[in-house]
């Protein structure tokens, strides 16, 4: 079977899918979603979306539980012993299914925490970024208007302390994507070969540690 190396649309064949044109309904959410700074926009709509899921998993796992309670106690009111002992292990599967999917649930809750953490530093580089635009772009305007101006030397002196400070943000925000993103990789695949959190961080707990809870959870975004 053939399988397809990557999910993104090719955008330069005008391809529109299915979900292309679909209009959004507005919400208050949608509404946040558009004055996120644009860097931070997606990552922003993505940690949404993932909220939507863990509530999925969460609805999955409670379904399972319930259908494994019902399976099983319908055998045992049949008054046949096989057919009791093979619909409670079949119970006991599926009971334990919607006990990986709640555990799994919890584990992309944890995860999000690195993801609004990259959220929150692409928002930080953001006015680093624009400060150093505006700056050069009054540089241009002014030599097309005034060549000799004397804010000119000024100008370039604060455009280089902007592009040392947008360098240094943009190295924290490389480091954080590169390191977070391999620890919400390893989280969720159980492992945690590369980028360990720092001893000092609690670690999160992996979903194989994590106890079924039916308590719903508060998230934000």
């Amino acid at each position: 079977m053939n399988r397809a190396l990557s999910i993104r649309s090719n955008k330069s064949k005008g391809n529109s899918g299915a979900g292309a044109g679909a209009k959004r309904g507005f919400s208050f959410n949608s509404l946040r979603g558009q004055v996120q700074p644009e860097l931070s926009r997606k990552l922003f709509r993505l940690i949404k979306s993932e909220n939507n899921l863990i509530g999925a998993h969460e609805t999955a796992g409670r379904e399972r539980v319930s259908i494994a309670t019902q399976l099983s106690e319908w055998g045992e009111h049949t008054g046949d012993d096989s057919i009791s002992d093979i619909s409670d292990k079949v119970g006991v599967v599926l009971s334990e299914m919607g006990e990986q999917e709640d555990a799994y649930a919890h584990a992309l809750d944890d995860s999000r925490a690195y993801l609004k953490a990259i959220r929150n530093t692409e928002k930080s580089v953001q006015p680093s970024r624009e400060n150093k635009d505006k700056i050069a772009d009054e540089i241009q305007k002014l030599k097309l208007k005034e060549p000799s101006s004397t804010r000119l030397p000024v100008l370039e002196q604060e455009l280089v302390r902007a592009e040392a400070e947008n360098l240094v943000a943009e190295a924290q925000l490389t480091n954080i994507v590169s390191c977070d993103l391999h620890r919400v990789i390893n989280h969720l695949s159980k492992t945690d070969r590369s980028c360990r959190p720092d001893k000092s961080s609690k670690k999160p707990m992996l979903p194989s540690s994590l106890p079924p809870s039916n308590v719903p959870k508060s998230r934000s975004y």
